[in-house]
């Protein structure tokens, strides 16, 4: 058949046969069909997976719902003071029992900081999908730099990545929580001090290489 030959429609249909294979071939939808589900553009691929909650191991739930975060510490002698969100950080005030400034405070600390990732995958009420980096204020009990005793001795304050918490494992040990921070400033010289006798053991040290570069490194205090 030669070109001369084809009538109107035969143009017309191989206008719409080209038009469906450039549609197809990028992605674009169909006239009156949308976009085919082979393509992968279905609804399912479009709906939202949970935003970065999902990757960071976060309980699917509504907004603002669950039990309060200080509701959730029940190591006796460990309390969650507030939990407070703000913007994409969630910022946690807590305190420690004080064993005496040595090693044996920083231990807790890292027990601690287990037990906030246990109640953050549990699901919390100040916790959500914006939140994107969890600030723990540690304190205790003890004498301030004047020598008088405070029933809140602030320590030290540690940043950690939100999916970080979520994906802590319960059997980590205490150095392998706190090796997750990601930085760390210090409060008190003594705690400084009591957080560099911790890493001068070698088990801490090796589960906790980076952070405590970075007590070593810490100035002003």
């Amino acid at each position: 058949m030669k070109l001369s030959d084809l009538k109107w429609w035969h143009w017309t249909a191989a206008t719409i046969v080209l038009a469906v294979v450039i549609r197809v071939a990028t992605g674009g939808p169909l006239p009156f069909v949308g976009r085919p589900s082979f393509l992968g553009h279905g609804s399912a691929a479009q709906k939202p997976t949970g935003a970065a909650s999902a990757s960071a191991g976060r309980p699917e739930r509504a907004p603002n719902t669950g039990p309060q975060m200080r509701t959730m510490i029940a190591t006796p002698g460990f309390e969650v003071i507030a939990a407070t969100p703000e913007r994409d950080r969630l910022t946690i005030d807590a305190s420690i029992p004080n064993p005496g400034m040595g090693p044996g405070l920083v231990d807790q600390s890292g027990v601690l900081v287990k037990e906030i990732a246990k109640a953050l995958q549990s699901g919390v009420a100040e916790d959500s999908s914006a939140v994107t980096e969890v600030r723990l204020l540690v304190a205790t009990k003890g004498a301030d730099r004047t020598g008088k005793p405070v029933a809140h001795l602030s320590l030290y304050s540690l940043a950690f990545k939100a999916s970080d918490l979520f994906g802590l494992k319960s059997t980590a040990s205490p150095a392998q929580a706190l090796g997750l921070a990601q930085s760390v400033v210090f409060n008190d010289p003594d705690a400084h001090k009591a957080m560099k006798d911790w890493c001068a053991v070698q088990a801490n040290f090796n589960d906790a290489l980076a952070f405590c570069g970075r007590v070593s490194a810490a100035k002003g205090v």
